[in-house]
């Protein structure tokens, strides 16, 4: 039998991460749910992420003197006070769970980073539950030559991470949300590494791979590498731009419940060497899928578990090897008959004739319920203004969401004025009327923001 010869990718170098902070940023770590199983693991976790902050912090700091410029900030959110908390001020947002929450319960990690490119911020999900490796051999024939490779299926056993785990893991992910992608070492150092024969090189080295080692560091390869992304003042500049590919689209920005997600990946720009998959996101910024790509498969069709929950999707690819990025989104879940019928009050029509009187109308206006969601997001920024008109134009023409024409306004301004925002977000929390929130809508059409066909 044969192995192989994988790609050649570059031996003892960083694999690119296009995620930039834009300033010093200020990780929030989320005490995790109680969990009965382990009711000490949220205290001992935040200890852990307090410790990762602290060792990243000082190793970037090394040798600057008096005036640290490298300053990270944490906020430890404990249980009670995470439903009142202003998120906002969090730059990456640090969750712990047992497992990853995804939609295929196949997938398996110690931990994940997942940027939102569309909102600058990024969340990383550590998983605590111990890990463990699961090498087959797998076998297949071409021609005449049969070949082999080994593949890991590894799973968790249902016990505790050690805290080495969880302090290489935390460590790990942190370096990726600053914009440090995985450190390649060689089959064989690997292995001396796993047998502590060698120290790691690199904190960046893919975790999964490592699993047992018992010494680590953040080490010299990384903060230099982080420096030669931001330059030697800290993360207020940066001098390694990444760059957006623009691969990705869906076929609308809105799919209705009997809708088909068509996601469509320009493949052209593909080479034999390109690496990653697509990031799923829902509007917890929280990992809800993960697909392999390659050069072959230009199209993807989500399945219908997209359609059954309703919401906001991200969609992200990264390219490790170019340093490439994109992203889209899309609306799921909506229904035609799903909505909120409200009685609006027309403005009295005034109708010259012989008895000239004055005839108030009433006008009928359907809301979704889900519009909510897009309505909260777009009043606390993680929706843009383009793309929560683009949802609205889309609803109307459609016809899932009528709205009345009104006279056209004299103001020639595309700016949507923030009492609109505003009171997106109060109606997303039930402090105005829907009668309240159709006004603000109304004012878009009027002012040409939102066009009405016919």
């Amino acid at each position: 039998m044969v192995q192989p010869t994988p790609y050649a990718y570059g031996v003892n170098a960083f694999l690119q991460m296009p995620i930039r902070v834009q300033h010093s940023p200020t990780i929030c770590a989320l005490e995790p749910q109680a969990d009965e199983n382990f009711p000490k693991v949220g205290s001992k976790i935040l200890d852990l992420t307090e410790y990762a902050v602290l060792d990243w912090k000082t190793k970037l700091n090394e040798n600057a003197g008096k005036h640290p410029v490298w300053n990270i900030n944490l906020i430890k959110i404990l249980l009670g006070q995470q439903n009142g908390f202003d998120y906002t001020k969090c730059d990456i947002t640090i969750h712990f769970l047992p497992r990853p929450q995804t939609k295929d319960e196949e997938f398996v990690a110690l931990g994940i980073t997942i940027p939102n490119f569309e909102t600058g911020k990024t969340n990383i999900e550590i998983y605590y539950l111990d890990f463990q490796p699961n090498w087959k051999m797998v076998t297949w024939w071409e021609g005449n030559i049969e070949y082999y490779t080994y593949v890991d299926e590894p799973y968790y056993t249902g016990n505790l991470a050690t805290d080495t785990q969880l302090a290489i893991t935390i460590r790990h992910e942190i370096g990726h949300s600053f914009g440090l992608g995985h450190y390649v070492v060689s089959y064989e150092r690997r292995q001396n590494i796993v047998k502590g024969m060698e120290d790691m090189p690199s904190i960046m080295i893919d975790t999964a791979t490592i699993l047992g080692v018992t010494h680590y560091d953040i080490t010299s390869f990384d903060t230099g590498e982080i420096k030669s992304i931001y330059g030697q003042e800290g993360f207020d500049t940066i001098s390694n731009e990444p760059k957006r590919a623009h691969l990705l689209d869906t076929s609308k920005p809105v799919y209705l419940t009997d809708d088909r997600i068509k996601i469509s990946i320009d493949t052209s720009k593909f080479t034999n060497d390109t690496l990653g998959g697509l990031l799923i996101i829902d509007s917890n910024n929280t990992l809800a899928d993960y697909l392999s790509i390659s050069k072959s498969n230009s199209t993807i069709y989500l399945g219908s578990k997209y359609n059954d929950e309703k919401g906001k999707y991200w969609i992200e690819f990264i390219n490790p090897i170019t340093n490439e990025y994109d992203y889209t989104s899309f609306i799921s879940g909506t229904q035609q008959t799903t909505g909120t019928m409200i009685q609006q009050p027309a403005t009295p029509k005034v109708t010259q004739g012989p008895e000239d009187t004055n005839i108030a109308t009433q006008t009928t206006i359907q809301i979704p319920s889900w519009i909510k969601n897009n309505a909260k997001w777009w009043s606390s920024d993680q929706l843009g203004d383009a793309e929560f008109i683009q949802g609205i134009q889309y609803l109307i023409d459609k016809g899932v969401m009528v709205v009345p024409k009104s006279q056209p306004s004299t103001s020639s301004s595309d700016q949507i004025p923030k009492w609109i925002k505003s009171n997106a977000g109060w109606w997303a929390d039930d402090k105005i009327t829907d009668d309240e929130f159709v006004k603000g809508i109304e004012y878009l059409v009027s002012s040409g923001i939102i066009k009405l066909n016919g």
